[in-house]
């Protein structure tokens, strides 16, 4: 059967630098006989990454997107396919069970970049903060039952594992050659990523904590300004030791299972920082940030 490769993220692993990497090197990937799905139908044309899937899932139709992948394939005339969509790591089973589908016309290899759950908390509470989509407190965002489901990436796993073959990494942000080095490695791409390429970039933890106010106040407007008053701020952490702790406890048996059945390893480093989560900015930063914003 003809391969394809499932790149299911997961989210803030890079995958904004593997997708537009994946788009810009058709012509490379074409040589070595693979072809990256069109990334063109709705509800982000504009995106090079496949919510279209993601959302044919949510929705309940995907026969129709499933046709429109196997049509985009066909007409390519490679053999192998490769799809990018970070929605497809969340813990959705009921809704991703058609996916199931794919196994009976392909070789199906799911390749996912992993964050140590700890740091993935921080990492996405940061961006969704800076998106304006959030006023939950860290802690707040951490304990909701929805996010603790998403630190089972054991279970995550097991439902890829039961009709693909499965390679999973531990996401290293310091790598040479950045995440796209990584997922090329991951999945066995003959390709040299060149330099590495940053996307998406997020802000100064005191950033999203003063966003997150901001939002949860309805001055979500100023979020853009709070950005740029702290855009010489570098404080990359903000959970504290206990909550920190309370998290890496509860992931432990899983994490375990992990390495034994997925050899996927994390490091156990933890930063230096305060017992408390961050649910304000530090009082020196949003100082330093006031006076940017008078001087300005």
């Amino acid at each position: 059967m003809p391969r394809l490769i499932l790149h299911i993220g997961t989210h803030k692993t890079g995958t904004t630098a593997i997708q537009g990497w994946l788009s810009g090197h058709g012509a490379a990937l074409a040589a070595a006989g693979w072809h990256y799905g069109a990334t063109d139908r709705p509800p982000h044309p504009e995106i090079p990454k496949h919510t279209s899937l993601y959302r044919a899932l949510a929705e309940g139709r995907f026969e129709g997107e499933y046709s429109a992948i196997r049509a985009d394939h066909a007409a390519s005339g490679q053999p192998g396919l490769i799809l990018s969509e970070e929605g497809l790591s969340l813990p959705c089973y009921h809704a991703f069970a058609p996916l199931r589908r794919l196994a009976e016309d392909y070789e199906v290899t799911v390749v996912g970049l992993f964050r140590r759950q700890d740091r993935l908390m921080e990492s996405h509470w940061n961006q969704l903060c800076k998106q304006g989509q959030t006023g939950l407190s860290l802690a707040e965002f951490c304990r909701r039952d929805w996010h603790r489901k998403r630190r089972e990436y054991d279970r995550i796993l097991d439902f890829w594992a039961d009709f693909a073959r499965v390679e999973a990494r531990a996401y290293d942000p310091g790598a040479e050659g950045g995440a796209v080095a990584q997922f090329l490695a991951a999945a066995d791409l003959p390709f040299a990523s060149g330099p590495k390429q940053l996307a998406n970039l997020s802000p100064s933890m005191n950033v999203a904590a003063l966003s997150a106010l901001l939002t949860r106040h309805r001055l979500r407007r100023l979020v853009p300004l709070a950005t740029w008053a702290f855009r010489g701020d570098r404080r990359s952490h903000g959970l504290g030791r206990v909550l920190r702790a309370e998290i890496l406890a509860e992931v432990a048996p899983g994490n375990a299972r992990l390495a034994d059945v997925y050899g996927l390893h994390f490091d156990t480093a933890v930063p230096p920082e305060g017992e408390a989560p961050l649910d304000c900015p530090d009082v020196v930063a949003l100082a330093r940030a006031l006076v940017r914003r008078i001087v300005a």
